[in-house]
């Protein structure tokens, strides 16, 4: 389909949606929506380099868009069509954060495994329905929701299949791209797992005394992560069953290390963030990895799990990355555990490793939340008069191919970077939601079945 019919097509089903009739508490007139639309179009857009030209042209045919449409705009749909505009770029680190116009959500979490999209985590009112498997979201299915809600959100497929879970359960949103009609109650169709169908309505609750969003961190993954048993108001979660979670659902950290035998010949490294928690520097603590667990037994499988690791400062992770494979006894080995929240400086960290240790490093899991070729670093610019952050992304990085010109690239990418590798999982494994509730751990698995 020709790019201009296709946007005819996208505007189209954009004009009978129900933009008006939100109750917000966001008050905007026509001419503050303007004025925001002007910042960023003449202050934003231009700093932005991950447009393509026909990417670019379609970001200013949906601006002007939103500029001939402002008099009937609710706030919140404003919000949601600049989230749109932004998204145009396919680039995950070109976004709008609109949090603040999308108000309460549905009293569950939830997250796609390989068989469907599933409740995990459940306000105690609806623990019930805890390893629900959603069918459809008011007029939708689980899909086709999914699909609706592609256009607004940043990123490749992968990482929109990361992020769509967290904007599932919030009606503003569910209203906006036409699955349910009023935010006072949002029907969903469960399986609750007896083989029939089940119609509940939910309405909206306060927030979710374990979300990490009121500490900056990113929601995400962390719906499969349990919260601590002394959270107040704490949510049960589906893996409240099991007397031990798998390591990689424990409490997120920065690093940590452990051995998996006794011999200890194979050593676990989580690595959740490319920042450190705390005050400690994060390359002290991987400094403190090699010094008291690497140097000392000479693991010969070290198992780097990335798969929540959704970015941060790369330069922290750096000199382990390149370091680690050239430690390894002879015959050692790597395996990389990655998935779709493995994101930005989560996937240079893949790279570095791969690109030092070549054949003796195996990626292990799902597709990342990015390919190896991204527009990152930048910074983001707020909106005057709604408040949106917008980040914009400056710096071309090529961690596949490589980066040999700084005039084109990251300069670090062009320093650092690998050259002629693959990203793709040398080995790809699914995470089924039976899998999960079990306590299983097949990608970890897969990576161990070579010490058997």
């Amino acid at each position: 389909m020709r790019t201009a019919l296709r946007y005819k097509l996208v505007l189209g089903f954009l004009a009978i949606l129900p933009l008006t009739g939100y109750a917000n508490e966001n008050s905007m007139t026509a001419r503050q929506m303007r004025e925001d639309l002007s910042a960023l179009k003449q202050q934003w857009a231009p700093l932005d380099k991950s447009f393509s030209p026909d990417q670019r042209q379609a970001f200013e045919r949906h601006v002007n868009f939103i500029e001939s449409e402002v008099d009937r705009l609710s706030p919140e749909a404003f919000a949601m069509e600049i989230m749109r505009s932004v998204a145009i770029a396919r680039n995950g680190h070109t976004n709008a954060n609109i949090g603040a116009f999308l108000g309460d959500d549905l009293p569950i979490r939830l997250w796609w495994f390989a068989d469907g999209l599933y409740v995990v985590k459940a306000h105690p009112d609806y623990a019930h329905l805890l390893g629900a498997r959603i069918e459809k979201i008011g007029s939708l299915t689980a899909a086709e929701t999914e699909n609706r809600l592609k256009p607004y959100l940043a990123g490749t497929d992968q990482r929109i299949h990361f992020l769509s879970p967290g904007y599932l359960v919030t009606p503003r949103v569910l209203r906006h791209i036409g699955a349910i009609d009023d935010t006072a109650k949002t029907p969903l169709t469960l399986n609750l797992g007896s083989g029939t169908l089940e119609t509940v309505y939910l309405p909206v609750v306060t927030k979710d005394p374990g979300d990490e969003r009121s500490t900056g961190l990113n929601r995400g993954y962390s719906v499969l992560v349990p919260d601590a048993e002394r959270t107040p108001g704490r949510w049960p979660h589906v893996l409240d069953q099991l007397k031990e979670s798998p390591r990689l659902y424990s409490k997120r950290s920065d690093v940590t290390a452990s051995f998996l035998d006794d011999g200890r010949t194979t050593l676990y490294i989580r690595n959740d963030t490319a920042r450190s928690v705390d005050d400690k520097p994060l390359v002290e603590k991987f400094g403190g990895i090699i010094h008291k667990d690497i140097l000392p037994f000479q693991p010969r499988h070290i198992v780097v799990d990335l798969r929540f690791n959704n970015g941060g400062d790369f330069f922290n992770s750096i000199l382990f990355a390149q370091a680690l494979p050239r430690l390894l006894p002879d015959q050692g080995r790597i395996s990389v555990l990655v998935g779709r929240a493995t994101f930005s400086a989560g996937i240079v960290t893949a790279a570095l490793i791969k690109g030092s240790g070549g054949e003796r490093v195996s990626l292990i899991g799902e597709k990342m939340g990015d390919s190896g070729r991204f527009w990152a670093e930048g910074d983001k610019i707020t909106l005057p008069n709604s408040g949106i952050s917008v980040r914009y992304s400056s710096e071309f990085e090529d961690y596949e191919q490589g980066c040999s010109d700084v005039r084109t690239c990251y300069w670090a990418t062009v320093a650092f970077g690998p050259r002629n590798i693959s990203l793709s999982p040398d080995i790809s494994v699914g995470l089924s939601f039976d899998d999960y509730k079990r306590g299983r751990d097949p990608v970890l698995e897969k990576a161990l079945e070579p010490a058997r």
